[in-house]
C-alpha cells in the first residue's frame, strides 16, 4: 500500500488531515469506510503504533472493490508523518562519501590544503563499515509540493534524496531480523558551505536543520510493495538541467540490518524516520554543480513515488568562504 495524510482541496487549513491509501488513481479515506474494522486507522500515527494488526485492516480496506474514493486530482497531499517522533540519519552510501568529502574539502579549505586531504578522508569515509548515525530536527518538515527556505546564512543550498525507513511499534526492538512499517522518500536539505565545521565539531545543525529543511513523502509504501530496497533507481529532474541519475544498490546494508543495529543501542518509537544517506550522483555536492535560488525539482524513486518541491529566494545571497554566488 501507499499510505498517505491529505486534505481535499475545498478543505479549511484548520480542518484535520485525513489518513488513507492510494489505490489507482484515487484515495481511499479510512475513516469513511462502513462495513469494515477501523480500528487504528484514524492517523498514520495510530496506525504505526498498532502494526501489524493495522496493517492487515487497512488492506483489507484496499482490496474492497466495493469501497469508492476520491481522485487523487481533488486533493493536497501533506508530508505523510506531519510529525514524526524522531528523525535519525546515516551515511551508508561509500560513493557518496568519497565524492562528496573531495568537493567538501576543496572548497572550504586552502587549495594546496583541501584538494589532497579531501582525497585522503574520502577514500578513509568510504571504506568504512561503521554504521553511524546523527539527529535531526523532526519538526522542520515539508512536504510534497512544498518551498524549502532558503537560509539567511548560506549560498549553497542542496538536496540530499535517501530511502528512508520508519518504525513501527516500539515492541519490536531487541531482534536480529527487523521490519521496518514502511518507506519513503527523504529529502535531506543541507547548507553546504557551512557544514564542514559542524562535521568537525558539534555535528550537524545549522547546515541540515533549517525550517522546511526536511522533505519527507508523499507516500509510506508498505514493505510488501518493496521486493528489494537495495535495487531502486533513482532520478532526479530539473526544468533547466539535465536530470541526475542514481541508485540504491550502493548502500552498505539492507534496512533490516540498519535499524537492527539502531535498536541494539537504543529504543525507537513508532514512528521514527531513519535516512540511509544520499543517493550517489543526486546531490550537488557530489557534482560541484548547485541548484539556483527558485529552482524546482522531482525526486523519483522507482516503485516509491515522487518528491516535487522547489528552493525559495534569499534577499541578498550570503558571502562565505566559500567561492561568491550572485542571487540568480
Amino acid at each position: 500500500m501507499k499510505l498517505v495524510t491529505y486534505r481535499p482541496h475545498d478543505a479549511e487549513v484548520i480542518d484535520a488531515p485525513l489518513f488513507g491509501a492510494v489505490r489507482d488513481q484515487e484515495i481511499i479515506h479510512f475513516g469513511s469506510t462502513r462495513g469494515h474494522d477501523t480500528e487504528g486507522l484514524d492517523s498514520i500515527k495510530t496506525y504505526l503504533s498498532g502494526l501489524p494488526g493495522t496493517f492487515e485492516r487497512a488492506a483489507a480496506i484496499v482490496a474492497d472493490p466495493t469501497v469508492s474514493g476520491v481522485p487523487l486530482t481533488g486533493v493536497r497531499l501533506l508530508p505523510v508523518l506531519p510529525e514524526p517522533a524522531a528523525i535519525l540519519d546515516s551515511g551508508l552510501s561509500p560513493t557518496h562519501l568519497r565524492a562528496s568529502s573531495r568537493t567538501l574539502l576543496r572548497h572550504s579549505l586552502p587549495t594546496l590544503i583541501g584538494r589532497p586531504l579531501g582525497r585522503i578522508l574520502g577514500r578513509a569515509a568510504s571504506r568504512s563499515t561503521t554504521v553511524r548515525f546523527y539527529k535531526g530536527n523532526h519538526h522542520s518538515i515539508s512536504g510534497h509540493g512544498d518551498e524549502i527556505a532558503w537560509p539567511d546564512f548560506t549560498a549553497y543550498l542542496d538536496i540530499e534524496p535517501e530511502l528512508a525507513l520508519v518504525t513501527g511499534p516500539e515492541t519490536q526492538r531487541h531482534t536480529d531480523r527487523v521490519q521496518p512499517a514502511g518507506y519513503l522518500i527523504y529529502n535531506d536539505a543541507s547548507a553546504r558551505d557551512v557544514q564542514l565545521g559542524e562535521m568537525l565539531f558539534t555535528g550537524p545543525a545549522s547546515s541540515k536543520d533549517f525550517d522546511t529543511g526536511n522533505g519527507i513523502g508523499p507516500y509510506l509504501v508498505t514493505p510488501d510493495e518493496v521486493s528489494n530496497p537495495l535495487a531502486i533507481d533513482v532520478q532526479v529532474e530539473f526544468d533547466t538541467r539535465p536530470a541526475w541519475r542514481g541508485s540504491t544498490s550502493d548502500y552498505t546494508h539492507h534496512p533490516e540490518e540498519l535499524l537492527a543495529h539502531v535498536l541494539r543501542r537504543r529504543s525507537l518509537p513508532a514512528g521514527t524516520i531513519i535516512g540511509m544517506g544520499t543517493i550517489p550522483g543526486c546531490c550537488g555536492l557530489d557534482r560541484d554543480e548547485w541548484l539556483n535560488p527558485g529552482e524546482a525539482f522531482t525526486i523519483r524513486f522507482e516503485g516509491i513515488g515522487e518528491l516535487q518541491q522547489s528552493f525559495g529566494t534569499p534577499t541578498a545571497m550570503p558571502r562565505t568562504n566559500w567561492p561568491r554566488r550572485d542571487s540568480e
